[in-house]
């Protein structure tokens, strides 16, 4: 069997965030080709802190399994550190670490048939990598510096925008050398594709990989919610905007309408707001049972790159969604797709206002999803185009 080591920022499992599914969905797609002899080497961190006795016990037993337990959580020292002496990125610096590099450093040259470093984040290890790899691959969750340049265009505070600029130009630069240096990239979306192709000509889109689910039965009245981690400034960004701008258009055409928001760690300002019919509920324990318990999803995203795993899980339990462009982009598009779009605050809310007053309308939605997700993204499709990116 081909030697294949796999570097992530985080432990997969339990894979309730967006990263975590894709990386969990890709091991278990990896692990069904039989090909390979899998070393996964994941960080620990403090904000993603998963307990290991929660990893499935199907999947440890079938991979060589390293985890480094760090704390890699920003502190105002450390930026001011990485603004003054390194011209390295914030964003990914934080994740290299001392413990992964002795680790990494004890393989024998060329151990490896394949390295894969799971996200741009883990790309400070490529030295590191290439001697113990014969070929190492990129898998892009996103375009990491666009993110950072969309949510900079919506950022009024001006220290905060400089900051901002200036790292989202080091990450532009930190990809570019990165893409050029891997021996191949597993863009997760078309649209980030031919980005990463200008740079690299051996780049493929390797997609999220969805089982069919159990479909939504009864789709909850006169409700609509937004499920992601509340600590990621796109997502705070994109929530802003819907609460001061769609949310109180909505509120005047249907004023018994609720909102519930769900996701790890809420800044303080985000709080449940009775008079608004918005309530916060923090991290929940199960997100399929709350994203089917809370009506239409909404994906009010102004900043982001890649794919949204969440949308595709909403997608596959065929729960109706309203997302702006760039929230659906790799995703969905304009036809009938099952996803209503809009950029506009105005749009936006007429759009949600229709769903809330039509149930009918937004199950069909919530169909069409479902049959879009499923067509485009079944395992078997995604494991034919694993086995024909390495030729294995």
């Amino acid at each position: 069997m081909k030697k294949l080591l796999i570097l992530s920022n985080k432990v997969p499992y339990p894979s309730q965030d967006g990263s975590s599914i894709a990386m969990a969905r890709l091991l278990e797609d990896l692990l069904a080709l039989e090909t390979f002899e899998i070393t996964y080497g994941a960080l620990n961190t403090r904000k993603h802190h998963k307990n290991l006795m929660d990893f499935p016990k199907q999947i440890s037993s079938a991979i060589q399994l390293k985890v480094f337990n760090a704390n890699t959580s920003p502190t105002i020292t450390s930026a001011i550190n990485n603004l003054l002496f390194t011209s390295a990125p914030y964003h990914s610096i934080r994740f290299y670490i001392k413990p992964m590099v002795d680790w990494l450093r004890g393989f024998q040259q060329g151990h490896f048939d394949f390295v894969l470093l799971e996200g741009a984040f883990m790309g400070d290890y490529l030295n590191d990598v290439q001697r113990i790899a014969q070929h190492t691959t990129l898998r892009a969750h996103n375009l990491e510096h666009i993110i950072w340049e969309r949510t900079c265009e919506a950022e009024r505070n001006p220290l905060k925008k400089w900051y901002l600029t200036l790292q989202s130009k080091r990450l532009k630069k930190f990809e570019r050398t990165l893409t050029k240096n891997v021996d191949s990239i597993w863009s997760i979306s078309d649209e980030d594709k031919k980005w990463f192709e200008r740079y690299n000509p051996k780049t493929s889109t390797i997609a999220v990989s969805i089982q069919r689910q159990d479909l939504l039965t009864d789709l909850a009245p006169l409700s609509c919610f937004h499920l992601g981690a509340l600590d990621w400034e796109p997502n705070l960004q994109g929530l802003n905007w819907f609460l001061t701008a769609v949310w109180p258009v909505v509120l005047q055409k249907i004023p018994n309408a609720t909102f519930h928001i769900a996701g790890n760690n809420p800044p303080k300002h985000l709080q449940s707001d009775a008079l608004m019919n918005c309530t916060v509920h923090g991290r929940v324990p199960d997100a399929e049972v709350f994203a089917k318990s809370h009506g239409i999803a909404i994906v009010p995203l102004l900043a982001g790159s890649g794919v949204r795993i969440k949308m595709i899980m909403n997608a596959s339990w065929g729960i109706p969604m309203v997302s702006t462009t760039i929230g659906a982009e790799g995703l969905f598009n304009e036809t009938n797709q099952g996803v209503l779009l809009a950029d506009s605050a105005e749009d936006f809310a007429h759009a949600l206002i229709e769903l809330l007053n039509s149930r009918d309308k937004a199950n069909t939605l919530g169909t069409l999803a479902n049959q879009h997700i499923l067509s485009s993204f079944g395992p078997e499709s995604i494991q034919e185009n694993l086995a024909k990116a390495w030729s294995v």
